[in-house]
């Protein structure tokens, strides 16, 4: 028992949960920062609401802010914030990152205490355990970093292993427990508000819900569908209670588990709809990644998977397709995409690819025998990769207005690397090891 025990100690788990937990994490920062652009300066400004002078008087702790009342330096800080979260959202070193991004969290909130919420205390603490997890197992562009460790040669991958294996055992302990203090802090927040609520008389008569939701600050178009009902009501409110006060136990049976997280996101999403709280609802739901295993993690996965696979077939003799595959697998997070190149021997019979098209466009295929080509291809690339969603719309407008045009003049002017073989636009280039390549242009 004791060596089962170990064992599990001693070996990461929620990897997969702890990677999304960043992800959710830093994308909720960036929206933050980018929603609260055009009043940056009442809000933290050094002449804003809280003047530089008074933040002083306060004594404030390891904040960024607290160095200087300079107007560049403030908009400095602020740009790096942004860039902070956006490296934490793709996994860029998060080891480095998280600290980084937990300290200008920090120093926000600390900056104008006023503006705080539940959700804002939540996030300073987990994001503070958060620096103990491994939060780059999963959809990190440093992942391939790692990789590249084995080619710089035998003794010093030899001694990097051997510091690792003794090193890896105590950051597994540290990473889970790292991880099971951000689920107990989930706990203990849901235990002790549902508690304080059971102790309201409001909620005791079931009429809490009617009260919040005649707020005109936290009331959107809507509410008064709830508020006037009194079915609703009564069981909006006690069913607060119950899922507050219960939440904790109800994590411990698999079944009651997967119940109890369904009941939150629907909790949290109908707060952040009807009461327009959307930046507390989407802190606290960041935390619910970690309520699943890796293992339930690879079913969903694998599911996803059978349903979204692509395979893509690029140009592999083409220096700037090779080039934008490598950033494209690197940013395709979930694994739902791979890249094959057509040049391969037996890959366009094996697929019944068109070798004349698959040259002058790209093309896929997708589950059911879809086969897409040139900018369509790209946009079922960046369909199933979150980071390259912001360029979808673009995409699609580009699409819509000049179809496969743009893509074609960019393939178009592509460069083709055809080894041994020339023609009469050739030009030779000598390469390491006697080589001769020829280089065709498109």
């Amino acid at each position: 028992m004791t060596a089962r025990a170990f064992a599990w100690l001693t070996r990461e788990h929620w990897l997969t949960g702890a990677s999304l937990m960043r992800v959710s994490l830093g994308t909720w920062a960036v929206f933050f920062y980018l929603l609260h652009w055009p009043v940056r300066w009442l809000l933290w400004g050094p002449d804003g609401v809280l003047p530089f002078e008074t933040f002083l008087e306060a004594r404030p702790l390891l904040n960024v802010f607290a160095f200087s009342r300079s107007p560049l330096y403030f908009e400095a800080m602020y740009f790096v914030a942004i860039v902070v979260a956006v490296l934490v959202v793709v996994g860029y070193r998060p080891r480095l990152m998280v600290p980084l991004h937990w300290l200008m969290i920090w120093s926000f909130q600390e900056r104008n205490q006023l503006l705080g919420d539940g959700g804002d205390n939540l996030m300073r603490i987990v994001l503070l355990f958060l620096i103990a997890v491994n939060t780059g197992a999963c959809f990190s562009i440093s992942q391939g970093r790692r990789l590249a460790w084995s080619c710089w040669g035998t003794r010093t991958l030899h001694t990097r292993e051997s510091v690792a294996a003794f090193i890896r055992p105590l950051q597994a302990v540290v990473h889970n427990f790292g991880v099971l203090l951000i689920i107990l802090q989930l706990c203990m927040l849901y235990l002790s508000t549902g508690l304080y609520k059971a102790m309201g008389d409001v909620w005791q008569n079931g009429t809490a819900l009617y009260y919040i939701l005649r707020v005109d600050k936290f009331s959107w178009p809507g509410a008064e569908f709830i508020y006037r009902n009194v079915y609703l009501v009564v069981l909006g409110t006690y069913g607060t209670v119950l899922f507050e006060a219960t939440f904790g136990p109800l994590l411990l049976n698999r079944w009651s588990r997967y119940a109890i997280i369904v009941a939150g996101i629907c909790f949290h999403t109908g707060i952040a709809l009807i009461m327009g709280l959307i930046t507390f609802g989407w802190s606290m739901l960041s935390v619910y990644p970690l309520l699943l295993t890796d293992g339930e993690y690879r079913s969903m996965a694998s599911w996803l998977r059978r349903r979204l696979e692509l395979v893509v077939f690029f140009d592999g003799l083409c220096p700037l397709c090779t080039r934008s595959i490598n950033w494209l697998s690197r940013l395709d997070l979930l694994s739902l995409v791979q890249f094959v190149s057509f040049r391969e021997p037996g890959m366009v019979e094996h697929y019944g690819l068109d070798a004349e098209r698959a040259a002058r466009r790209i093309q896929s295929l997708g589950r059911g025998g879809t086969v897409r080509e040139g900018i369509d291809t790209m946009i079922a690339i960046a369909v199933r990769s979150i980071v390259l969603w912001p360029l979808l719309p673009l995409l699609l407008a580009t699409r819509l207005i000049t179809g496969q045009r743009v893509y074609d003049a960019v393939a178009s002017r592509r460069v083709i690397l055809v080894p041994g073989a020339c023609d009469t636009h050739c030009l030779p280039v000598d390469r390491p090891g006697g080589l001769v390549e020829g280089t065709v242009r498109r």
